[in-house]
């Protein structure tokens, strides 16, 4: 039995995808201030520091979900035949973005192990590395194979996208496809 993925008309849908990532961004951030601020008061002195420890996979993991945002708000330009980049634009744009996330993910390496090795505040240190995953899954989202936004009768699919990329039968996401087009004209 085959699941049937619910759709939308693809004007909303890229309308919703635009807008949830902005709005994504925004309740991750309100989250994790909201978190320190709830944690300092409940348990006293810097149990949770603002430090780059956490905060900069915070960054990393919002700049890519902006450059989403950005990326769905050209595409339904597009479609509504205003002005926008074309696919060949954007891939181009977005191929020199994908190394740039990926310097910025790997940089984030060895600040981890200095903070592990120096035994900073473990709660940090965990928030660090859980904002470290979704921004690795976002940037594994946007520029290689499309994990997200699949649902069944209203629910969303978690196993299922993760299962294709692990077995390589995933679809290539719609932006590794335009970056596909920029990288065959070059």
């Amino acid at each position: 039995m085959t699941k049937q993925l619910k759709k939308r008309p693809v004007e909303k849908e890229l309308k919703f995808l635009a807008d949830f990532e902005i709005y994504g961004v925004l309740m991750f951030a309100g989250i994790y201030f909201a978190a320190k601020y709830i944690v300092d008061m409940d348990c006293g002195e810097n149990p949770f520091q603002l430090n780059w420890i956490s905060f900069y996979p915070l960054l990393v993991f919002s700049v890519i979900v902006i450059e989403g945002s950005f990326y769905w708000r050209n595409k339904l330009k597009l479609i509504k035949r205003q002005r926008a980049l074309s696919n060949v634009e954007i891939g181009r744009i977005y191929h020199k973005l994908r190394w740039v996330n990926v310097i910025l993910l790997t940089a984030y390496l060895p600040i981890i192990i200095m903070a592990v090795l120096a035994k900073e505040n473990l709660s940090g240190i965990i928030v660090g590395i859980f904002l470290y995953l979704f921004a690795i899954i976002e940037q594994i989202n946007y520029f290689h194979v499309r994990l997200s936004y699949e649902t069944v009768k209203g629910g969303l699919l978690v196993v299922e996208p993760l299962k294709r990329l692990f077995t390589g039968t995933g679809k290539r996401s719609q932006l590794r496809k335009d970056i596909d087009a920029y990288l065959r004209l070059r």
